[in-house]
């Protein structure tokens, strides 16, 4: 949860909300804002390692059952998917 937090602040363009909820036997991680993630593949492959960062999408998956980016004109959405 920290690091989809800590994106939307530093990435983020200022805008921010976060929701927190359940869906059937999930907790639902929802954050919100007003930036534009331009590579659809972000967090599904591996960040060069020199590359100073970059690896914060790639920590959210691996403790989820779901992670789902949604991005357009009026910013980006992810909701990570918990076991409850």
């Amino acid at each position: 949860m920290a690091e989809l937090t800590t994106n939307s602040v530093v990435h983020g363009a200022g805008s921010d909300t976060l929701r927190i909820g359940a869906e059937s036997d999930r907790i639902v991680c929802e954050v919100h804002d007003s930036g534009q993630l331009n590579d659809p593949l972000a967090g599904r492959r591996p960040s060069h390692p020199t590359q100073p960062r970059g690896r914060g999408l790639l920590l959210v998956h691996p403790l989820a059952d779901l992670v789902r980016v949604h991005t357009g004109p009026d910013g980006t959405t992810i909701r990570r998917y918990l076991p409850g």
